[in-house]
């Protein structure tokens, strides 16, 4: 589990997904909890990129 996942587990219940948003760092998701305040999340992304050192 990462980090993302396992901040979504400690969110109150009843919070639900909103919308996507592009932000300089990617995309995030954000969720509204009952009381109103907002939570990002990072997207995780399955890809993994592999930079070779260029000389």
């Amino acid at each position: 589990m990462n980090r993302a996942q396992k901040y979504f587990l400690h969110l109150p219940k009843g919070t639900h997904f909103e919308k996507i948003i592009d932000t300089e760092y990617g995309k995030e998701n954000i969720y509204v909890s009952p009381d109103g305040k907002k939570h990002s999340i990072p997207m995780i992304t399955d890809k993994i990129t592999l930079r070779t050192p260029t000389r």
